[in-house]
């Protein structure tokens, strides 16, 4: 098949691509930059430079946007916060766009999207079985905003709510890494909220699952299906990191350090990706365990 994908380059497009690759499909990767050359069966095509990509001659089939400015790693002012937002809900109004300009139009339009838009909860589970009155906060206002410009589409639509990505190049183990480092690993705040995570493993195999199965629409929950709370976190991965996870770090300190970005460390949800296990999908990590023992080094 003919992919096109915006934020191919990016933590997750890294490990996606090659995956795509080895399965015999074709990749078109929309670009700003100018630099980038093709090489073998990636295309890489410039846009959002005021006209529509030059798709002539090209049937796409599936449709990834990936692209997005990064959610932690920098403060969230109020500058930081509309780059955010704009960098999603603009990106994703423009694949619209291009997906109603296509003669063809692709089977799939595959947006990501974040649990960030459930409230945070330490006894609710969050199935994607269900609808769910969302937060009221920057996160849940920036999820609503970007899959409402996606539902436009026309085709079939998924929203990808990723929980908290595991991986050694990206996502969240490199920030929940970094106290260990320093002999100073441990609960953050009373360590009882939520991390619904997933090993970016699973992200790519359940991008692919979704890909071909069409019984898979609407917002699906990207999570391992054993979430865990922080505080056992910190305490398995110290563990793999072969780290004392002894020292709690207030709250207080946390948010003095971070921010209003401190809610991504500090809050959470219970979230349970009822979708795809219903679609038999199968997870190569379903444990935190395995995941960090297979992610992290001492």
């Amino acid at each position: 098949m003919n992919i096109l994908i915006t934020g191919g380059t990016g933590f997750i497009g890294h490990h996606l691509v090659p995956a795509l690759l080895d399965k015999g499909h074709v990749i078109y990767i929309l670009t700003r930059r100018d630099d980038k050359v093709d090489s073998g069966n990636v295309h890489y095509i410039k846009w959002l430079d005021g006209s529509l990509p030059n798709l002539a001659g090209i049937a796409i089939d599936v449709c990834i946007n990936l692209a997005g400015a990064g959610i932690a790693d920098k403060r969230w002012t109020e500058k930081r916060k509309q780059v955010i937002l704009n960098s999603r809900v603009e990106v994703t109004t423009e694949l619209v766009r291009i997906i109603h300009h296509l003669k063809l139009k692709p089977h799939i339009l595959i947006n990501a999207s974040a649990i960030g838009v459930y409230p945070t909860s330490q006894t609710t589970f969050f199935l994607d079985t269900e609808e769910h009155v969302a937060a009221d906060n920057f996160l849940a206002e920036t999820v609503i905003s970007w899959e409402k410009a996606a539902r436009t589409s026309g085709i079939r639509t998924v929203f990808t709510r990723f929980g908290l990505i595991l991986g050694r190049d990206g996502g969240s183990l490199p920030l929940l890494t970094k106290q260990f480092a320093f002999l100073i690993g441990g609960p953050l705040g009373d360590g009882n909220q939520w991390y619904s995570w997933i090993h970016i493993d699973d992200v790519v195999a359940a991008i692919l699952f979704i890909m071909t199965n069409n019984r898979m629409e609407g917002a699906i929950n990207i999570t391992a299906p054993h979430p865990v709370q922080q505080k056992k976190f910190a305490e398995l991965l110290g563990h793999a990191m072969n780290r004392p996870a002894k020292v709690a770090t207030p709250a207080s300190m946390v948010r003095l350090a971070m921010g209003e970005r401190a809610m991504l460390v500090l809050e959470g949800q219970r979230v349970y990706p009822q979708k795809l296990l219903n679609q038999n999908f199968t997870f190569a990590f379903p444990q935190i365990e395995e995941a960090l023992a297979d992610l992290v080094q001492e």
